[in-house]
C-alpha cells in the first residue's frame, strides 16, 4: 500500500492550516518553502482541494488559502479519495504485459487486498484532520 505524493501534499497543506487556523490565508509559496515541496504540485492540489470546497483561495496581492471549514468537520477518507485518483489504495494483482493473470479464477488476492482497503479506508473515514494534530 503506498499513498501518493499528492495525497501526502494534501495532508501537509490541511495539518498546516488546521494549525494555524484563525490567522491570516497563507500563501502557497510560504507552505511550499516551510515543507520544501514542489510550488507548482502543491498548487495542483490546492487547485482539487479549493474546487471540492475543503480550501478556500484567493488571488491576488493579498491572496492565500484557508480552510473552508472547521478540520473537525474534514474527513480524511474523504481527502484521501479525492487525492488518490488511480483507483485502489491497496493493489492486489495487476496484469503482466498486458496479459490477464492465469490464476486469477483461483487466486484470492484480488479479494483480500479489496477487503483490506475497504478496512483501510473505514479507519481513515472515522477521522477528522483534527484528530491529525498533535
Amino acid at each position: 500500500m503506498r499513498l501518493t505524493l499528492r495525497t501526502d501534499y494534501a495532508f501537509r497543506l490541511l495539518v498546516y492550516l488546521a494549525r494555524h487556523e484563525g490567522l491570516d490565508r497563507m500563501t502557497i509559496r510560504h507552505i511550499a518553502e516551510r515543507h520544501n515541496v514542489s510550488h507548482n504540485h502543491l498548487v495542483k492540489v490546492v487547485n482539487d482541494l479549493c474546487h471540492h470546497g475543503i480550501l478556500v483561495g484567493t488571488r491576488g496581492r493579498n491572496g492565500g488559502v484557508s480552510l473552508a471549514r472547521p478540520p473537525k468537520d474534514i474527513n480524511v477518507g474523504h481527502v484521501v479519495r479525492l487525492m488518490e485518483t488511480e483507483g485502489e489504495v491497496i493493489k492486489g494483482c495487476a496484469p503482466l504485459q498486458g496479459r490477464p493473470c492465469v490464476l486469477a479464477d483461483a487466486c484470492r488476492l484480488r479479494h483480500l487486498a479489496r477487503q483490506a482497503t475497504d478496512a483501510f479506508m473505514a479507519v481513515l473515514d472515522g477521522m477528522s484532520v483534527h484528530d491529525l494534530l498533535s
